[in-house]
């Protein structure tokens, strides 16, 4: 349409002035009628509208758009460096993660920009990523846990007994490496999330196994910044056992487990396993040892990032309404390192050791570091299915 009115105004001093039932009107309108293929009664009623509309026509329809194709792309790749988080997630940190882009001068953009995706709301953002999000997709995985017949000597905690704990209380569970096939001996990650601070610790071990659970666990329990008061796992028996027990028993640690079928008394390791485990080594099969270690050292980074550089929003209330559950969130996402400073209950030198380990740290350095790890992990894993193949 711009074309055809840009054609009939170029000819619109030629039709004023031709007289109205003249040859050369009616030679014009037919030529003009061919050109822009439109029928010849249509080409007066258009020159009228042309003679009557002001040359300059500003177009005043809609809202002005204010964030453009290249905020789009600035907030794309700072969701892309925190691996796809959701808009509350992302929001808190994206000054951080300007910061880390210039330092390590791989920010693309000018200060306008800048400006404009660090003023951007978490409405704004949902409306950008939520597109972004479903072309990832998600999937799930598979349930592994088994009731153990020894569940009697671990007493149960229910999910609203966790309000107003100090940091210390953990919860645990184990994720199954498989593949689309849960048979044979495969790796697990066994992991541990802090209720009151969030802070996560995940590791692989082969199998699952009774004594490579204690010492998974043992191994998780030296690397929270904070003495462990209680272990939370699930009713399965790698955690339900005399083995597992005996460990808590020597290191005054307090045992208690969730009720079966009842993944709420678990929440926040459930929650944890998709961010960790799932996201950063995903649903392949490890049904080698080899690979273990390797695997282990991708969660260890994983950890390092997500605990000292990925904000959580949690729930801070639920209240049943009728037939529904109306929950209500922080309204500001926040690290665990974050939480870890903020809670009072932690001693000084505690605190300020994590904080010093915090300031040598990056976090487009680690994502990178991760980045290696899980492309070295990958290869040679298709490397091992092509020689099956």
């Amino acid at each position: 349409m711009a074309i055809k009115q840009e054609v009939l105004r170029a000819h619109l001093k030629e039709w004023l002035a031709t007289k109205r039932y003249s040859r050369e009107r009616t030679v014009l309108r037919e030529r003009l009628a061919k050109t822009i293929q439109i029928h010849k009664g249509s080409v007066g009623r258009a020159m009228r509208r042309l003679q009557c509309t002001p040359r300059i026509r500003t177009e005043t329809r809609g809202r002005p758009r204010v964030y453009t194709k290249e905020i789009d792309a600035a907030l794309y790749d700072l969701w892309d460096a925190m691996e796809k988080p959701c808009a509350e997630i992302l929001h808190p940190s994206i000054d951080t993660y300007i910061k880390s882009f210039v330092r390590n001068e791989r920010w693309r953009y000018g200060i306008h920009t800048e400006a404009l995706v660090k003023g951007m709301s978490i409405g704004s953002i949902k409306t950008r990523i939520a597109g972004w999000r479903v072309k990832e997709g998600i999937r799930r995985g598979y349930s592994t846990t088994r009731t153990s017949p020894l569940k009697e000597i671990v007493p149960i905690r229910k999910s609203h007994t966790w309000k107003n704990l100090p940091p210390g209380y953990l919860q645990m569970d184990t994720v199954v490496h498989c593949g689309d096939l849960l048979t044979v001996d495969v790796a697990y990650s066994v992991g541990g999330v802090d209720f009151a601070t969030y802070w996560s610790e995940y590791t692989v071990q082969w199998n699952k196994g009774k004594g490579a659970t204690r010492e998974s666990i043992d191994l998780l329990c030296t690397r929270f910044p904070f003495s462990i008061r209680e272990i939370h796992p699930d009713t399965g028996d790698e955690f339900i056992n005399y083995h597992v027990h005996a460990w808590a028993t020597d290191h005054e640690i307090a045992m208690t487990r969730s009720e079966p079928y009842k993944k709420n008394d678990n929440m926040c390791i459930e929650e944890r396993n998709n961010t960790m485990a799932r996201r950063h080594i995903g649903y392949a099969r490890i049904d080698t040892r080899a690979h273990i270690p390797l695997a282990a050292r991708i969660l260890e980074k994983a950890c390092l990032m997500h605990n000292h550089f990925r904000p959580v929003r949690r729930m801070t209330d639920k209240v049943r309404i009728g037939s529904k559950w109306h929950r209500t969130f922080e309204k500001t996402a926040v690290t665990p390192y974050e939480r870890v400073q903020r809670d009072k209950r932690l001693s000084t030198e505690a605190r300020a050791q994590v904080r010093l380990f915090h300031d040598t740290l990056d976090p487009l350095s680690l994502h990178d570091e991760l980045a290696k790890l899980k492309e070295e992990l990958f290869k040679k894993l298709a490397k091992k299915n092509a020689r099956k193949v």
